[in-house]
């Protein structure tokens, strides 16, 4: 998991994108009856008093968290996540940073971080996000045995949702799975979230958006490994 936030923050330092607080303060724009359509993301945030972005600024948490901070958030998760989850949040939470060799940047802002698209054009969910989403899964849980109480979701686009999946005992990996909510039906989607993530970064280091070819093969690369969902 290290290896792949590395090679992500590397690849994200190598050109001026948004930080993760230009696009808190352009979702916050958007929802508070700004005129942000259409404008320069990186610029909206100047029109701001400072008053005004201070109280955007507290409206989140940390960008990172700590090992204390993770295990409080997740006490009411009855299960044991893997590793790479807990490498993810103690690295970003719902972001990640843009690259990390320079040691005077300021981790504690958000200005030092983007957010990582998984299936949308936002992050994978904050941990708090998280949590909210798991116990809205085991309210349904009592009422569809299809849900398994250990799927722990990262992220969603419309109805559906990608989780990992965590164990009585902590393992290292877990597969990445998805599935609508409307049915539950469990595809298994990466052998660990440390392969998709490199899988991402690596389509993207050499500029394979529109090669569909190259990226299945790239894919394949990835997906290989022991899944195990029971």
């Amino acid at each position: 998991m290290i290896e792949a936030i590395e090679r992500i923050a590397t690849y994200y330092s190598s050109f001026d994108a948004p930080t993760s607080l230009d696009m808190k303060v352009f979702y916050w724009m958007l929802n508070n009856g700004y005129d942000a359509v259409g404008k320069d993301v990186q610029e909206l945030r100047k029109s701001l008093t400072p008053e005004t972005f201070q109280k955007v600024v507290s409206n989140y948490s940390t960008p990172k968290l700590t090992l204390e901070q993770i295990q409080e958030i997740t006490r009411d998760y009855p299960f044991q996540l893997p590793l790479e989850i807990i490498d993810l949040y103690q690295k970003g939470n719902g972001c990640l940073p843009i690259g990390l060799a320079d040691t005077s940047k300021d981790w504690n802002s958000f200005d030092n971080y983007f957010n990582f698209p998984f299936i949308t054009d936002d992050s994978f969910f904050s941990l708090e996000k998280a949590m909210s989403m798991y116990k809205g899964l085991v309210r349904q849980a009592i009422h569809n045995d299809k849900i398994d109480p250990r799927w722990f979701p990262i992220d969603c686009f419309e109805d559906l949702i990608l989780a990992v999946i965590g164990s009585e005992e902590q393992q290292v990996t877990s597969p990445v799975i998805s599935f609508y909510d409307s049915d539950f039906i469990l595809k298994i989607e990466w052998p660990s979230l440390t392969n998709m993530l490199l899988a991402w970064v690596e389509i993207r280091e050499q500029s394979l958006n529109e090669h569909e070819f190259a990226i299945e093969k790239i894919h394949k690369k990835y997906s290989k490994g022991k899944s195990k969902t029971a």
